[in-house]
Formats: structure tokens, sequence, C-alpha cells
């Protein structure tokens, strides 16, 4: 039968913020239910849950859940841009027992995902492509467009333990991420109506266990599995003072710090600023956060100046910036 390839987005209420996870839809199939996989995969560090992820299996239901075993668990969870993680699974048979030392993967920018993230890593890989630097590189995905840049999907190798776990790590190259979410378990912000791959909103890797390298559609009908689709976000920038009011005609200094997931700070990150409004051009447009996740910028206003300015402090390559607000008083 002929297939092509599916890029949609998965569910109406996550339409502005994902692409579909399915890799290959036959031409005008219908929706054949899904069924219980004979093994299962499920992520156990970190471990998936109401406070840290979004659950995205209800978005599936009746859609593209067809593509996967019936114990499908999908999930949106974040890391920090540039960071290094290491992600553990563990996998086994339907009746719960362990499969022990066994070759087993995880599957990293989904082929079809579109997946802009890019990676290195320790273990031990599988790629179909040719257009990487070396075997521990991890490239983005192609969407299919460019199948000379190969299948975009990369398959990390690892064997299981006495538990039937087995770890992977990533260390993500990317240089600037999502926007920081407003908690762990609420979608980021995304721009409507564009999908994922085309969307400078959105980084995220779509991430599969498999007891296979690249598996086939047929082969992942049989596989109960947790789905991640693993998000990049800046650190989150705030600015010490929000808003202040200074004496025209002198010198103010103005201070924002820069915080990871963790909540720990995030030090050695550029910093762009912008100002709008009244008072002097700044002297400096980018500075690197310090030991303290700080950066600082002064501004001026001569004599007599009445009104506001507001200077902007984004992440490098940001859409998106935090404000500070300066009112210029006699």
């Amino acid at each position: 039968m002929k297939t092509n390839t599916r890029r949609t987005l998965v569910g109406a209420a996550t339409a502005v913020a994902l692409l579909g996870a399915i890799s290959i839809q036959p031409a005008y199939a219908a929706y054949t239910a899904p069924v219980a996989g004979t093994n299962v995969m499920r992520m156990t560090s970190p471990l998936p849950g109401a406070t840290n992820s979004v659950n995205l299996t209800p978005d599936a239901k009746g859609n593209w859940d067809q593509y996967y075993g019936k114990g499908l668990n999908a999930r949106v969870m974040y890391a920090d841009v540039r960071s290094e993680i290491t992600l553990e699974f563990k996998y086994s048979n339907a009746a719960g027992a362990p499969l022990t030392s066994r070759t087993v993967y995880l599957i990293v920018n989904k082929k079809y995902s579109c997946s802009k993230t890019t990676f290195s890593t320790t273990n031990l890989t599988d790629y179909p492509g040719s257009n990487r630097p070396n075997t521990s590189s991890i490239v983005r995905d192609w969407c299919g467009d460019q199948p000379q840049m190969g299948a975009g999907e990369t398959a990390l190798k690892a064997t299981t333990d006495a538990f039937g776990k087995a770890r992977f790590n990533l260390k993500n190259y990317n240089i600037t991420g999502e926007m920081f979410p407003s908690a762990l378990n609420k979608l980021n912000k995304y721009s409507k109506g564009i999908p994922c791959g085309d969307d400078t909103m959105c980084l995220q890797t779509t991430i599969a266990p498999s007891l296979y390298a690249h598996p086939t559609e047929a082969q992942e009908r049989g596989e109960d599995k947790d789905l991640i689709f693993l998000a990049f976000v800046n650190p989150k920038v705030s600015a010490t003072v929000k808003t202040q009011k200074v004496k025209a005609g002198t010198t103010k200094t103005l201070t924002f710090k820069l915080t990871k997931l963790d909540n720990s700070v995030a030090a050695g990150t550029t910093v762009t600023f912008e100002s709008f409004g009244e008072g002097n051009d700044l002297e400096e447009w980018s500075e690197v956060s310090n030991a303290k996740g700080e950066v600082t910028i002064k501004v001026t206003a001569p004599k007599g100046t009445l009104g506001l300015q507001v200077v902007r402090a984004k992440v490098y390559g940001a859409p998106m910036g935090t404000d500070s607000k300066v009112y210029w008083v006699k």
C-alpha cells in the first residue's frame, strides 16, 4: 500500500505545540484501534508524573495512538538547553518480567518528528544517514523532506541490567531553546498554527524506547511505551527590580538574574539588551551571566528627562525577553 508521511499536530488541545509523533501513515487509512503490546517500556528516571510533565495521552486516543501499543503513555517534559541528561527506561514483557541482558534502544529525534535538537552521547548509536561528523553525534530530523540528509532519527544502544533497566545519556548542543515554562506540568507558549519544526518558539525532541533500532509501524504497534516529547528551555530571566523611579541626570544599574529549571543559577549564558522610550542609548548590547547567574546594564538620561524607559533582557536568540522599567523624574 502506498504510504505518505503525516506531519500533523497532535490533538486539538495541543494543536499549537507539538508535531505528530507517528512516523508513517497508510494513505487514507481508517483508524485502527491499538492492541496491547507484547513488551512494555517505561521511563523510570526521571519518573514522569502529574507534577513534572504534561499528559498528552488523552489527545492521542482515537487518533495517533493507533501507531503504538494500547499502553501508550505520551508526555511532555522539560530540560535545560545545553544541559547533560541521563534517562533510564525499564524494558519488560507484557507480564511484567524484566528483559535482562537484552540489547535495547532509545530513539532520539524520531523520524518525521521534525525535531531540531542536536546532541552528543557516549552510548553506541545506530544512524542510517551519512551527514553526521562522528558516531557520537545526533543530528536533527529532517522531516523526510531531504532524503539525502538521512532518515533523521538516531537510535542509542544499551544493554539492560538484572532489573531490565537501561540508561542513556545526552548532551544538548542547541544555542537557544524554548521560553522558560510557567510550570513543569503546563504546556509552553508556542506560535499559533505553526508546526514545532518551523516555530522559533519550539525546541523539542521526540524520544521513544524500543526493542528495535528503527522499528516498523507493525513493530511499534507491539510495544507499550512512554513516548516523551522533551522540550529544551532557556533559563528564566528575572529583573531584580521590575519598576523604579530614577532621577534624570544620574546613572542606574539594572540587574537581571538567570535560573534553571531546578532553580539553580545559570552562569555563562549570553543575554542581549534592548531599550525603548526615554533615556540614552545603552552602552552595551550583551553580557554573559556571572557565577551568580546575574547580568547588569547601566542606564542614563540627561537632566530634565521625564518619562519611561524600558530595558528588555533576553537570552541570546530567544524571541521574547523580560522588562525592567525606569521612570525618569526630576
